[in-house]
């Protein structure tokens, strides 16, 4: 758990991943000598340490998560995420999730009683067992975005990795589903190895890419991609993701006084 001096904080429930996507950043992070995506450590007391520690925190978002997906199949076990989120609700703290598993759903109970939530589903341009060995199809995670968004939640995806010469989805297809399921907002993120040279090494191992010759002309092709989203009326300005304490909900009470 990262509490910090910025406007969000990061609680990454697991360590590892067994989604085990050839082009992660987590393991430039994390640094350990197991293969990625064969292993994962579960926090066992993260909920407790959290309650503890949100007593003292100010109140900020919270993002779940950043190096690990917080419903990858070891949560369907250990419910770390759920208990977390119930700290989170008992708190009263605002809550940012990205996943690339419908086992959100589970929770959406929780979900609900959130006073902010933002929940977004990570979508990459090489959707296949190939490059997300672990990951649910891509069609089981759009028809948990609607379901989401049917029980009253924000939704959001974020696009990423986008790597420019390798897009295997059509993007004029996902667009329009997107828009079908009724998303808040779509993030474009182009796949960037710059200071991730343990992640650069596995991905050009396991993929036999160059990030080199993939990366030409991102900038450009980044550009197009954000303006065909636009065409289908899907924002890109990331706007629906961002709260402020004068959204906070919490009402005061008079229950101190006179005591």
């Amino acid at each position: 758990m990262n509490f910090g001096s910025s406007s969000e904080y990061t609680i990454n429930l697991y360590k590892g991943c067994t989604h085990g996507c050839v082009y992660c950043y987590a393991p430039s992070l994390i640094h350990d000598d197991r293969r990625w995506g064969d292993y994962v450590d579960v926090k066992t007391n993260a909920a407790s340490v959290l309650d503890k520690e949100l007593a003292k925190t100010r109140k900020q978002v919270v993002f779940v998560s950043s190096a690990s997906d917080p419903y990858q199949p070891v949560e369907a076990r250990f419910k770390i995420t759920r208990k977390v989120l119930n700290v989170l609700s008992k708190h009263r703290f605002p809550v940012l999730i990205l996943t690339r598993s419908p086992l959100v759903i589970r929770d959406i109970d929780i979900l609900r009683e959130l006073d902010w939530v933002r929940v977004g589903f990570s979508i990459s341009t090489v959707p296949t067992r190939f490059y997300e060995p672990g990951v649910p199809s891509l069609e089981k995670r759009l028809e948990a975005l609607a379901e989401l968004h049917d029980f009253g939640i924000t939704t959001w995806v974020s696009m990423a990795p986008l790597i420019p010469k390798l897009i295997l989805t059509d993007l004029d297809q996902l667009f329009q589903r997107l828009k079908e399921v009724k998303i808040s907002t779509v993030t474009i993120g182009v796949l960037r190895f710059v200071g991730y040279e343990q992640s650069k090494q596995m991905f050009e191992e396991r993929s036999g890419h160059s990030v080199e010759k993939l990366m030409e002309s991102g900038s450009t092709v980044r550009q197009r991609v954000v303006s065909k989203a636009n065409e289908y009326g899907l924002d890109t300005s990331g706007w629906s993701l961002s709260w402020s304490p004068s959204e906070d909900n919490t009402t005061p009470t008079l229950d101190s006084f006179g005591q």
